[in-house]
């Protein structure tokens, strides 16, 4: 579990709370980390400092501008497999304990960086974390709740999303006011600011307790029984059930792998009669399609003009 036990001098709903809270705080980082490109693009210091443009903010060289966005998308990639792969095998909270380092070292490196490839290094480092916590947040959120309000729990919790690419614009407005917009603060500001979520997160985590799947994936019964006890709020009937269903879940299941994976992709279940290939490329187009529409690149764009 976590390194104390400080879950459980929580009341059910203190603790269900701490859960939304950090889960929030999870997604509201890859929210920010969305939509902060956008401001930073729009720096003249910036664009001079990684070598895309003139010192007025003209950028010359658009390939490389997009490629410094984009290559952060790759580390999503690896950071959203590698995530899904350490939350099986070592625990949710910890899966996202990685996360939060990555996202940290990423997110101060970016800051800090002085040339086109500190900064690319920088995001894609920053990448792998944002992929682990978007990768395993929903899990954790899906794995606490009860069926009735897991839907509208998973809903706000994304609603963090979208606050954060809010936070971010704002935020890139109000310093393009500092020095007419020709400070580095405008856009070292703006990338180190994504470290607070990813911080508080990091300090904050691991007081919660691990989800009941995952314990009981590990043989570890009692934990999950007392898990799910404290976070229902009761000893009943309704809880004994949930966990017996978790357990025999648990014991049929196979650890997650990418070879797994492509085996669901293909159509074979983890046991026989059991067919996932259409329902897994549903969950798959579904989001592809959703990226398809253009919408990241209109989160990246270049949206503030420098004030003269």
């Amino acid at each position: 579990m976590g390194y104390t036990t400080w879950w459980k001098r929580l009341s059910p709903r203190q603790l269900n709370i701490a859960i939304q809270t950090f889960s929030v705080i999870s997604i509201f980082f890859e929210g920010y980390d969305q939509g902060v490109m956008g401001g930073v693009n729009a720096s003249p210091r910036y664009v001079e400092e990684v070598g895309i443009g003139l010192p007025d903010g003209t950028v010359t060289d658009t390939l490389h501008q997009g490629g410094i966005v984009s290559v952060y998308y790759l580390g999503c990639i690896a950071g959203c497999f590698a995530g899904g792969w350490l939350a099986d095998r070592i625990g949710r909270i910890n899966g996202l304990f990685i996360g939060c380092i990555f996202a940290i070292i990423g997110g101060a490196l970016q800051a800090a960086a002085q040339s086109s490839n500190f900064i690319i290094v920088a995001r894609v480092i920053t990448g792998i974390g944002t992929g682990a916590l978007t990768g395993i947040t929903p899990v954790m959120v899906s794995e606490t709740s009860t069926a009735e309000h897991r839907g509208g729990f998973l809903g706000y919790v994304f609603i963090a999303n979208y606050l954060g690419i809010s936070i971010a614009y704002w935020l890139s407005f109000g310093l393009a006011f500092i020095d007419g917009g020709y400070s580095d603060i405008r856009w070292r500001f703006q990338l180190a600011f994504q470290c607070l979520p990813a911080l508080l997160l990091f300090l904050g985590i691991k007081i919660l307790p691990d989800t009941p799947r995952f314990l009981a994936s590990v043989g570890r019964y009692d934990e999950a029984r007392e898990v799910i006890e404290h976070v229902r709020g009761n000893f009943g009937p309704l809880v004994e059930r949930e966990f017996l269903e978790i357990r025999t879940v648990a014991e049929e299941s196979t650890k997650s792998s990418p070879i797994e994976f492509i085996k669901i992709l293909f159509g074979r279940g983890p046991k026989p009669g059991y067919n996932l290939g259409q329902r897994a490329w549903l969950c798959l187009f579904l989001q592809i399609m959703a990226s398809w529409t253009g919408i990241t690149a209109v989160f990246s764009c270049r949206r503030l003009a420098t004030p003269s």
